[in-house]
């Protein structure tokens, strides 16, 4: 349903009479209604949103599109420095531009060093800061050791913290034992941040681990049977109430249960400071997908069982999700084969799938598209302290949009991607919609070309994002 456009903030004559760009003829997404409306960049932010037509350099026709926010991923892994050859910011911010994905917050493991301290942050930024064609903010590490560390990755700007409660058996980020968990979130408390945490119960899971390997079990379905949805919910009930006996606020990525998002929802209820996010791949790709596919849909938590998948989409409907993420998280294809189910890397390459996931498959099932955006774009920016700038189409914030099409279903093909290497869970995936243009602060990144085949510039034009009320380190290239 198309709501009429409201009284809007006046625009200045002389401003209506320069504006950079103008799309005209279609339906834009707002936080709380679709309009129809033209809407103008000046300056690479929005300017305009109206019914009127002034005059502007360039004007693009958008009849029978949507125009949306670009797409704020709360949670992505390009993993550089240091393992640029698993993806690095060049490649992974094309795949998100590709995507619809204009911003991404970047995870503090996968690279080396990892994010743990201010000076890596800044090693981090800058490596992005000349290579990525998106705008992007980082997050900080928890781990071992680095308690003396988080004052400065603060200050630095990270948005917040990550902990991993699963060991991950990787030495540049060790998991964070139940004691650093506690003294983590009562210094996180102190600075006003917010602890993100990877919730599985490690101890459960290697314990069944174990005992299956020694039966000789390396299949797909054993790494369900270890990853059991009792574990997962054991770990949020008790980062739950690690975060209620600290006072600190917790973020807990990549829920996959129903269960825990109930565990989470009835805390927040009651007076906590939480939020949850959900990722495309547990939404609309299941178990049976894992067993069939093998390797390329092993991730942490697993995905789960049809009958969940509905009852999280139920959780979608009713607004308390968060957040909707990718946790693009990917490899060489090397790492991606063989039948050994415990040495495989376990993540998934979609940070470019997230939109088309959500958008076709939310719009299918009847969600309005305020809603789908807000979990896609607003909701994320504040999270991470960017709402100033980033998530919706509001006079003032940076032009950062998608042309939508809808009702037009495509295959996604090894072709079509462009993260460093071309596999991903969702080869062979059929979206039902199509991304026709991606624009950045007013600039197009992405165009398609034919239906999932897009074009992007050549010109690396993404920014470090401040999180708000945030001074600027002194680092080149920081201003905004």
């Amino acid at each position: 349903m198309t709501i009429p456009v409201p009284a809007l903030p006046a625009v200045t004559a002389a401003k209506l009479s320069t504006l950079d760009l103008l799309v005209v003829g279609a339906e834009v997404v707002t936080p709380d209604r679709l309009l129809r409306a033209n809407l103008g960049v000046l300056d690479g932010r929005v300017a305009f949103l109206g019914h009127e037509r002034p005059a502007a350099r360039t004007v693009v026709d958008a009849s029978g599109l949507t125009v949306l926010p670009g797409g704020v991923d709360l949670h992505v892994h390009f993993s550089e420095p240091g393992r640029t050859h698993w993806e690095g910011w060049a490649c992974g911010s094309r795949a998100a531009a590709a995507g619809g994905v204009t911003t991404v917050v970047d995870m503090p493991l996968n690279a080396v060093p990892a994010t743990t301290d201010a000076a890596a942050f800044a090693l981090k930024r800058q490596a992005g800061e000349v290579q990525s064609l998106v705008d992007f903010a980082l997050w900080g590490g928890l781990v071992e050791n680095n308690l003396a560390e988080l004052d400065g990755l603060w200050t630095a700007g990270a948005v917040g913290f990550k902990a991993f409660m699963l060991d991950t058996h990787d030495p540049t980020f060790p998991h964070a034992p139940d004691g650093l968990l506690l003294d983590g979130m009562r210094q996180i408390a102190r600075l006003g941040g917010t602890l993100a945490v990877h919730a599985e119960h490690t101890a459960l899971i290697e314990y069944r681990q174990r005992r299956l390997q020694a039966a000789g079990r390396q299949d797909p379905q054993a790494w369900l049977e270890a990853h059991d949805p009792l574990q997962e919910r054991e770990a949020i009930r008790r980062a739950l109430l690690y975060a209620a006996e600290t006072g600190c606020a917790l973020h807990v990525v990549h829920v996959s249960i129903p269960e825990g998002v109930a565990d989470i929802v009835a805390a927040r209820q009651a007076g906590q400071r939480v939020t949850f996010e959900l990722c495309a791949h547990h939404l609309l790709l299941s178990d049976q997908d894992f067993v069939r596919q093998g390797m390329e849909a092993k991730c942490a938590p697993p995905l789960r069982d049809r009958a969940r998948i509905e009852a999280l989409w139920d959780w979608v409907a009713s607004g308390e999700v968060d957040a909707l993420t990718s946790d693009h998280s990917p490899c060489p294809a090397a790492d991606k084969q063989g039948p050994d189910v415990w040495r495989g890397w376990g993540g998934i390459t979609g940070v470019q799938s997230l939109m088309p996931a959500v958008l076709g498959e939310g719009l299918r099932r009847g969600l309005p598209l305020p809603l789908l955006c807000r979990l896609l774009s607003e909701t994320p920016a504040r999270l991470a302290g960017l709402e100033e700038r980033k998530g919706t189409l509001q006079l003032g914030a940076d032009a950062d949009f998608v042309l939508l099409r809808q009702n037009a279903p495509w295959t996604l093909a090894q072709r079509h991607l462009h993260s460093r290497w071309p596999h991903s869970a969702w080869v062979g995936h059929e979206f039902g919609v199509q991304l026709e243009a991606v624009y950045l602060r007013g600039e197009r990144v992405a165009v398609q070309q034919e239906p999932g085949q897009m074009r992007l510039s050549a010109q690396p034009s993404g920014r470090w994002l401040r999180r708000s009320g945030v001074a600027s380190p002194s680092v080149p290239g920081a201003d905004l």
